[in-house]
């Protein structure tokens, strides 16, 4: 386990529900369709947990990971071993993928294999905004550029309303970095005036 993660299943998703756009005009609609070709078994999975959000293909985050998990162990090309992986082995060929939160053995690991100094991952943030305070009589039910099904609510602002929208949000509530997260450094990053240091908008 690790600090952002809150379930012990396969394929728990810590951030976004998107797994990206299905455009086949995109790269990741491409890889999926792809995939789908191919008979995976994660795309099929995708397709039966998924929750409205356009052309985007968004799953339900607490019921995908469930299905991932039941058919990892289904699986008898599969074994799982459910322990930390400390290095990076030897011989075969491997993958890794740590996620994001790689646990410090791990890391270290990596950046001897490739002489880097440190390892980085960039995330954005989104405001979240309650359905009770939107007025519907201006918002409306539509798709995301114009594609897709009408699952996005758009909220048409002139350049003065979102200005005054962008100043009450930065004064809004804010979720604060978790304690895992305050070694992380931000140096180099552009900082939004009007936050204090360390303060993050969920």
């Amino acid at each position: 386990m690790t600090e952002a993660h809150t379930t012990p299943y396969f394929g728990e998703l810590v951030c976004s529900n998107s797994l990206g756009s299905e455009d086949l005009n995109s790269p990741s609609g491409l890889l999926k369709e792809e995939l789908k070709i191919l008979g995976s078994f994660f795309i099929e999975i995708a397709k039966k947990t998924r929750v409205p959000a356009g052309i985007s293909l968004a799953v339900d985050r607490n019921l995908f990971p469930r299905e991932v998990t039941s058919a990892l162990e289904r699986n008898e090309f599969i074994e799982m071993i459910v322990e930390e992986v400390q290095e990076i082995p030897k011989d075969g060929i491997v993958i890794i993928a740590t996620g994001p939160l790689t646990s410090e053995a791990m890391k270290k690991s990596i950046l001897k294999l490739t002489g880097e100094k440190n390892l980085y991952f960039y995330d954005t943030s989104s405001p979240i905004v309650t359905f009770s305070s939107i007025n519907m009589e201006k918002a409306f039910f539509g798709s995301r550029y114009g594609k897709g099904g009408d699952d996005f609510i758009n909220c048409l602002m002139t350049k003065e309303e979102y200005e005054r929208f962008w100043r009450e949000l930065i004064k809004g509530e804010k979720a604060y970095i978790h304690p895992f997260e305050k070694e992380i450094s931000f140096e180099g990053c552009l900082p939004i005036e009007g936050w204090g240091k360390g303060d993050l908008i969920h």
